[in-house]
């Protein structure tokens, strides 16, 4: 931007520059966002038919106990500062701000629910307890794609909170594909290592919940991988009342573009 570059294809194609977008990720650091503000409103300064600034990226979701969640006062301050700066110095030039904080709702209202199909016993040095689940990457690739830690809770396969039990043990949980990348507990930011998870001591039946599953989880799902179908979907309401929003997708349906060859 600038070296001119953009300025001169916007010229040469005659272009009408109406937003400028950024995208830095999703952060906490009011320090950047302060840093990132600032550049994207130079760029602004350069076209007068801009009337937006989207800051994009989202904003950083502790779903883990302990992991700090985006102070949305704390960010926008150093934001407006900027924006009223920006206006002060561009004889009262106002530009609408556009934020992306679609994972900052969202994160935590959805959770993953999968039954443990298998627990498997390796020994050795490099032994571990492995609890296999009927769902995995087809459902929440996070952890697969880039090491992403997810809060997961064990709950008794009867549904009875009599059934809940103290007992915990150390355990890696991996998904159904038969894939080694299937793997829902690697070390935080290496989705190739395993790890291993204190949990509640499960049995083949019990239920798995994974948390902080209600963003980049079902849109990003490696969907029909091993020709597994969709996972049916279910919205509870602040009354407690349950309501399917996605029927389990029917075998057929994942096979029902392919064709036979003639001839």
């Amino acid at each position: 931007m600038d070296d001119g570059t953009v300025p001169g294809i916007v010229e040469k194609y005659g272009l009408t520059v109406e937003r400028i977008h950024t995208h830095i990720g999703s952060g906490s650091d009011p320090e950047i966002w302060q840093q990132v503000a600032t550049k994207s409103l130079s760029f602004c300064k350069m076209f007068p038919t801009v009337t937006a600034c989207n800051l994009g990226g989202g904003y950083k979701v502790g779903r883990n106990p302990g992991e700090p969640s985006t102070d949305l006062q704390e960010v926008g301050k150093p934001v407006t500062d900027a924006f009223r700066t920006f206006a002060e110095e561009n004889d009262g030039r106002e530009l609408r701000l556009e934020i992306e904080p679609g994972t900052f709702l969202v994160a935590m209202a959805g959770a993953l629910v999968s039954t443990v199909q298998d627990k498997v016993f390796t020994t050795g040095e490099g032994g571990h307890v492995f609890l296999k689940l009927d769902s995995g990457m087809t459902d929440v690739l996070r952890p697969s794609l880039y090491g992403a830690i997810h809060p997961m809770t064990i709950l008794p396969g009867t549904g009875k909170s009599e059934d809940v039990g103290s007992e915990e043990e150390s355990v890696v949980v991996v998904g159904h594909c038969c894939e080694s990348g299937d793997l829902m507990t690697p070390e935080s930011g290496l989705p190739e290592s395993l790890a291993e998870r204190a949990l509640r001591k499960a049995e083949i039946g019990d239920l798995l919940v994974m948390d902080g599953s209600g963003a980049y989880c079902a849109g990003m799902s490696t969907k029909n991988y091993n020709s597994f179908p969709e996972a049916p979907e279910v919205l509870v309401a602040k009354d407690g009342s349950v309501h399917l929003i996605r029927a389990r997708q029917p075998l057929e349906q994942i096979y029902q573009n392919e064709l036979d060859v003639e001839g």
